[in-house]
């Protein structure tokens, strides 16, 4: 499949499935953005790319979401498609959760992607149409132990991408919704709990369910899927079975809690963690 005629803007693209798609896209004949913070990251894979248009920013306000979308204008004239993918992981225990670490996840997951939307749609409709395509996860409808910042945020996200999914219906504007599951990259979250890697709510034994949602895909898995949703856009995408299977199940709180306890359990057992943090607040005085 040919996306010769697409001029694409990903967020997020410095590594993971941002840099996974940015390739496969590449390789598919568009005309490729790439946006992240870390200039060298961006640097090392457009040396990949075909002469994508490399754009440092780092995504933590309103000014620098719109002066994203404006470098791709001014470069191409045009913006076909963009990939709300990048995303901030916060790692803490939810009774200990800083209001900054919610706002920050806000802003990244939710401020961000919202008002970068609303800048690329001003450009798409004078145009005549474009696709928003938002990466979200559903590890929110199943609650992922100590994740807090990153799942709330992200159902946040999701109720965005919902609602303009309804109020755009019929437009010149698709919105797709991708949820990618579990998948095994080499960025590691902000963790609050010490030194963690993306492993450590698995166990080597878990029940079946736990095992069946927890086996990661690859980013170059997701790729794939996006490629081939720009080429044909749809509301709703699932990276494998397993992953719609378990949206479902998340519905049912008794399959969903087994699962989501597990998670736990293995996570406080590799970090001796207690379930409560020991907080002292201070004598209530009247």
């Amino acid at each position: 499949m040919s996306l010769s005629h697409k001029i694409i803007l990903i967020t997020g693209a410095s590594s993971g499935i941002g840099a996974a798609t940015a390739l496969a896209l590449d390789a598919a004949g568009a005309t490729v953005a790439i946006a992240a913070r870390r200039k060298e990251k961006l640097d090392d894979l457009a040396a990949r790319m075909n002469n994508p248009l490399v754009i440092a920013v780092d995504l933590c306000d309103e000014p620098s979401a719109r002066e994203m979308v404006r470098k791709v204008i001014n470069r191409y004239g045009r913006i076909d498609v963009l990939i709300n993918n990048a995303a901030s992981i916060i790692v803490a225990k939810s009774d200990a959760v800083k209001p900054a670490d919610l706002l920050s996840a806000f802003t990244t997951n939710l401020v961000v992607p919202v008002v970068s939307t609303q800048e690329a749609v001003c450009f798409m409709r004078m145009q005549g149409g474009g696709h928003i395509v938002n990466i979200g996860s559903p590890g929110f409808m199943m609650g992922i132990p100590f994740y807090a910042p990153y799942v709330c945020s992200k159902a946040a996200f999701s109720a965005w991408t919902r609602t303009i999914q309804a109020e755009w219906a019929g437009t010149e504007i698709f919105v797709s919704e991708y949820f990618p599951g579990y998948i095994k990259t080499d960025s590691l979250p902000d963790s609050r709990l010490g030194s963690i890697d993306q492993d450590f709510l698995m166990a080597e034994r878990q029940n079946f369910i736990a095992a069946l949602f927890t086996k990661p895909k690859t980013p170059e898995d997701v790729a794939l899927d996006i490629v081939k949703l720009v080429n044909r856009p749809r509301t709703l995408v699932y990276s494998d079975i397993s992953v719609k299977i378990g949206a479902f199940i998340s519905n049912i709180p008794g399959f969903r809690l087994n699962i989501a306890r597990q998670l736990a359990k293995n996570a406080r057992n590799k970090k001796n963690l207690s379930v409560f943090t020991d907080l002292t607040r201070g004598e209530i005085t009247k």
